[in-house]
Parts: C-alpha cells; sequence; structure tokens
C-alpha cells in the first residue's frame, strides 16, 4: 500500500453493523487504514470489550470519596461561644445560647461565632432566671464579643474534623481549603495526565496510581492537623484524577462509535452509585477518622485493574506492534473470532502507524526528556490553541467542562445553603445522577452531542434562575421546592459532565486526546477550587448568589455549544485533519505535533 499517496479530505466511517466484518472473506484486512478497520476483524461488539470498560468503570464506586464527602467528614454542627462562667455554674445549654448568644436577622439562626458582651462572672453569681431579669445590669456594652472558644451541638455530628480542628468563623477558610485542596490536586493531576498517560501508557499509569492512592488514602486518617490534611488531600486528588482520566480514555479508546453512545454512560453510572454510597457509610461510621479508613478501604476494588490490557490504539500509535497483537489475540480469543495471520496483522498496525505519522518530519513517536521538557512544555500545552481548525472546538470546551465542573461540585455541596439534612442532601444528589446517565444515553443517541447539551445547559440555568428569584424575593417557598429546584440543576449539570468527557474524546485524535482531556480537567479544577469559597463563605453571607453565578455561566454555555460540530456514530480519530477549514494552516499543527510532550 502507498502510504505515501494523499489522503482524501474527508473519510467514511464504517457502519455499526457486526455483520460488515463478514463482507471480505478472503482478506478481511483488505483497505484497513483504520484502528476501527483493525477492530472490526476483532469483533468490536464483543464480549472484550464489555469486560475492559466494566473493569475501568468499577473502580469509579469509591471515587467519590476523595472530592465529594468533605460535608460528611468535615459536618458542621451548630455552634456558639463557650461562655467558661456560665458553664462551671452549671448552666443548661439552652440557658447559655438564650442569654449570651445573639440571633442573627438573616437567617434566624444562632450568630455561632460572636456573644453578647456581658459580665459573665456576675451572671454566673446569679440564677438563670435572675440574671435574665437584670440583663440591662449585666450588660457592658452594646458591642458583640468574639469567641475566646466554642461549644458544638454533638448530638448533631458528634466527632469531624471541623469540631476537631475548630474550623468555624475566623477558621472558616480552612475548611473551604480543605476542599479547594482536592480541586487544586486534580488541577495537578489533570496537568501531568496527559503527559503521563501518553508516555507511560493507560495501564500503566491506572495500575501505578491505584496502589498509591490506597496507600495515602489509608495515610490521611492519621493526619496530625488541618495543614497536614489539606496536603494529603491535594496529593490523593492528583493521584485520583489521574487514574480517573486513564480509564475513561482507555475504555473509550476500545469502543465502537455506536458503543460510545452508552458504554461513555455506563462508565460514569459507578461514580453515581459511589455518591450514593458515601453518606450511607458515613452516617453508620461518624467519627471521621474512622470513616476516613472505610473510605480508603473501599478502594481496594481497583485493584481489579491488574487485570486491564494496554490500548492497542496506544501500542500501534507507539510502535509497539508485537504488545498490541498480544491484546488483540486476546480480545478475538474472547470474542470467538478467528484472525488473520501474524504477519497481516503486523502489516496493517505499520499501515496505521505509518498513515498517523505522515505529517511528522520523522517519523517516529513523539517522545521527551528531562533536559526538553520545560522547553516544550508550554508548546505542548498551547499545541490545540495554536492551530485555528482546533482553537476554537478547544475553547467552547475548555468553557463547558469549566463550567460543569463548578456546577456540578457547587450543586453537591450547597446543603447548608438550603438548610438541609446534609447526608440525605448528598444521597439525593446522588441518586439523582443514576436518571442523568440513564436519560443521556437515548437523548444523545437521538438527539446528538451538540442538542442534548445545549439543552441541558439550558435546563440547568432555568432550574436555578427559580431557586434564586425564591430566595431574593423571600416567597413563600418551601424548602423541598428549594431542593427540587437544587437537584433538577444537579442532575441535568451532570448530564452535561458527562457528556463533556464524551464529547471531548471524540472531537479529538488520538495525539491530542489525552492532551485535551488533560488540560480540560485542568481548567475544570481551576474553576472548582472556588466553590467551596463560593458555597462556605460567600453563600454564608448571600445564599441566593451561588445561584447566580450558576445559573449565568449555564446560559452563556448553552449558546456556545451550537459552535461546536456533531459527533454522533463518528469515528474516533487517530489524528486530527483541520484542512477542510484551514488547509494553509497545518503545518503549524504538523510541527507541534512532531515536537510535542506526547
Amino acid at each position: 500500500m502507498d502510504t505515501n499517496a494523499p489522503e482524501p479530505a474527508t473519510e467514511e466511517g464504517f457502519k455499526d453493523d457486526p455483520r460488515e466484518a463478514e463482507k471480505d472473506h478472503d482478506d478481511p484486512l483488505a483497505g484497513a487504514t483504520t484502528f476501527e478497520d483493525l477492530m472490526k476483524v476483532v469483533g468490536p461488539y464483543g464480549r472484550w470489550t464489555i469486560m475492559v470498560v466494566f473493569v475501568c468503570a468499577v473502580g469509579n464506586v469509591p471515587a467519590p470519596s476523595s472530592s465529594m464527602t468533605y460535608q460528611l467528614v468535615g459536618a458542621t454542627p451548630d455552634h456558639w461561644c463557650r461562655v467558661a462562667p456560665l458553664l462551671r455554674a452549671n448552666w443548661t445549654q439552652y440557658q447559655i445560647t438564650s442569654f449570651a448568644i445573639p440571633i442573627r436577622s438573616d437567617t434566624g439562626r444562632l450568630d455561632g461565632c460572636v456573644m453578647r458582651d456581658y459580665n459573665y462572672e456576675a451572671a454566673a453569681a446569679l440564677s438563670y432566671e435572675g440574671a435574665m431579669a437584670n440583663a440591662s445590669l449585666l450588660l457592658a456594652s452594646n458591642d458583640t464579643l468574639a469567641c475566646p472558644s466554642r461549644s458544638f451541638n454533638y448530638s448533631q455530628h458528634p466527632d469531624t474534623f471541623v469540631t476537631e480542628w475548630d474550623l468555624v468563623c475566623d477558621r472558616r477558610h480552612l475548611y473551604a481549603s480543605s476542599q479547594a485542596a482536592v480541586y487544586a490536586g486534580g488541577f495537578f493531576g489533570g496537568l501531568l495526565s496527559s503527559h503521563i498517560l501518553d508516555i507511560t501508557g493507560r495501564r500503566s499509569a491506572l495500575v501505578v496510581a491505584c496502589f498509591i492512592n490506597i496507600v495515602l488514602s489509608f495515610v490521611l486518617a492519621l493526619a496530625p492537623n488541618i495543614t497536614v490534611y489539606i496536603i494529603l488531600k491535594a496529593i490523593i486528588e492528583m493521584i485520583q484524577i489521574t487514574y480517573y482520566i486513564a480509564g475513561i480514555v482507555l475504555a473509550m479508546e476500545i469502543c465502537a462509535p455506536s458503543q460510545r453512545n452508552y458504554m461513555g454512560a455506563l462508565y460514569l453510572l459507578p461514580w453515581s452509585f459511589g455518591c450514593m454510597l458515601m453518606p450511607l457509610v458515613a452516617y453508620l461510621v461518624r467519627p471521621w477518622r474512622w470513616l476516613t479508613a472505610v473510605y480508603a478501604a473501599l478502594f481496594f476494588i481497583t485493584l481489579i485493574y491488574i487485570w486491564l490490557p494496554e490500548s492497542p490504539r496506544w501500542l500501534i500509535h507507539h510502535g509497539r506492534h508485537s504488545e498490541a497483537l498480544r491484546v488483540l489475540r486476546w480480545a478475538a480469543r474472547v470474542n470467538r473470532r478467528t484472525l488473520p495471520s501474524d504477519e497481516r496483522l503486523l502489516a496493517t498496525m505499520q499501515t496505521i502507524m505509518r498513515r498517523e505519522r505522515r505529517r511528522a518530519p520523522d517519523g517516529s513517536p513523539t517522545t521527551t526528556t528531562t533536559t526538553s521538557f520545560l522547553r516544550r512544555g508550554s508548546r505542548y500545552l498551547f499545541a490545540v490553541l495554536l492551530t485555528p481548525g482546533l482553537r476554537l472546538k478547544a475553547l467552547v470546551m475548555f468553557y463547558i467542562w469549566a463550567v460543569a465542573g463548578a456546577s456540578y461540585f457547587g450543586l453537591s455541596h450547597n446543603a447548608r445553603i438550603l438548610s438541609a439534612n446534609v447526608y440525605l442532601h448528598t444521597f439525593l444528589a446522588g441518586l439523582v445522577e443514576v436518571p442523568a446517565v440513564f436519560l443521556l444515553w437515548p437523548a444523545i443517541t437521538y438527539l446528538g452531542r451538540r442538542k442534548t447539551l445545549a439543552f441541558l445547559l439550558i435546563v440547568c440555568s432555568v432550574s436555578m434562575t427559580f431557586m434564586t428569584l425564591s430566595m431574593v424575593t423571600r416567597l413563600a417557598v418551601s424548602n423541598f421546592v428549594k431542593l427540587l429546584l437544587s437537584l433538577i440543576g444537579k442532575m441535568t449539570m451532570t448530564a452535561s459532565y458527562h457528556l463533556a468527557w464524551v464529547y471531548t474524546l471524540e472531537l479529538f485524535s488520538t495525539s491530542n486526546r489525552a492532551r485535551v482531556v488533560g488540560e480540560a480537567s485542568i481548567l475544570c479544577r481551576l474553576s472548582t477550587v472556588s466553590v467551596p469559597y463560593i458555597n462556605d463563605l460567600l453563600g454564608e453571607v448571600l445564599p441566593w448568589a451561588p445561584g447566580v453565578l450558576c445559573s449565568l455561566a449555564a446560559l452563556v454555555g448553552a449558546g456556545l455549544v451550537v459552535l461546536l460540530p456533531e459527533t454522533t456514530n463518528s469515528k474516533i480519530t487517530q489524528r486530527d485533519d483541520c484542512r477542510h477549514d484551514h488547509q494553509d494552516d497545518y503545518p503549524l499543527q504538523e510541527a507541534l505535533n512532531s515536537k510535542a510532550v506526547a
């Protein structure tokens, strides 16, 4: 086959019909020039694909324990100033709070950060009734005093890291930072994962990250202070986002085009089950250190990753054809398919690899060294943005990821804003992800990726608008209605977030796929760093503000989605081809791809 012949400007994908594999009995690999052609012979609809996707997905069950549980491990009970003289006088909790603690006018709840300026030694010498009758005489000033220390309502939450380290009031920013560290760790994990996945492979990154994550998750339960806790949370999330990206990239790279409609949704379903499991475990195991250890033990299920194969698409792309051949032989054996000779398969792999690298000057796989890492790093990161044919797609998807990620986590952690039970809210927030995943499958099949994503973002914006109006105008809307509107927003944003993963994997080629997913994850995590501060600090002062931000961001995203191409039932490309719109600019992409960090 003449690999130097010019390629057609467009390529027709194979029909998603298993009977296509039998059209040429003499040479099933005749005309095979893409990985999809090769997988047609192996059997893309067989048991092997389902098994690999299932193993990749099962590790998502314990994954929410890192990013979705800070309101469980760090549940915040009611609190008030600890008034030592009154405690020594054996005043009850009710007597202390009603006498010493003011009520906030905006929420009608105790102000847990200040106390009235009374002469408490004199009040303690009187009975509660006597102190209340002579309150004006005991008042030292009309000002309030900051709490010297605090008492917590341990009947609500007996042991959390908030109560152990006093993470309220002037230390509340440390509580928000414990979750911001998770998103910051995800930022660095996304930054490094694209390099790691392309250099070491999908499976290697998956297995190594799995072992490191298990060890550090147990160490987290022994954190001596909030500073160590924050650092460990950042490192753990950095590891977890690496294996999460590796898993979904591996799963999607072995799927046929039509399979991605439901495999992408089913891959993410265990995450939803994990979101429901976490509050149930937290309700049963209240001491936060024991709870953290139980969450760590759940990660032993990820040891099943050892069984996974390397992505044959990645192996072919990097010239490791003998390893790819073993994976394909294994797949064919499980699928009960007969493959052509090894020589014929290897020749086809060579054709596919040459076709991918046709525009690379040296025709070799892209590699990196330590000395060239910094020099090439910026060129690698900005490669898709420097190529006109890829720039618009990348910018729109980066924005969608940022909005979907921030809104997803923001709506998952707004129990305190809604005055809802944290265990029930977290469970329901996970429960609505199940219909979000199942409804996403038929929606993207019949409506396509673009229309579905725009619709989901609009519905989220509308639900958040109504929820915000009920807070701003102080309408007589029950907490149940506010919770329902919040859950509708969470359900649609969950579907949007999952669809963004699938859509991004389909929009870009093998050489850019892990890069773009990693960079999108970077921006997603950067936006989510602000979520705990918006919910826990801004939401404490202006409860309606988080909803306004979510509504506006989702509405803008819906408008941008129309700029993207539709990818339903299209092949995952081996390399991006920008010639249709920007033929003269494609040499820039050639140079970048040939020198970038793989």
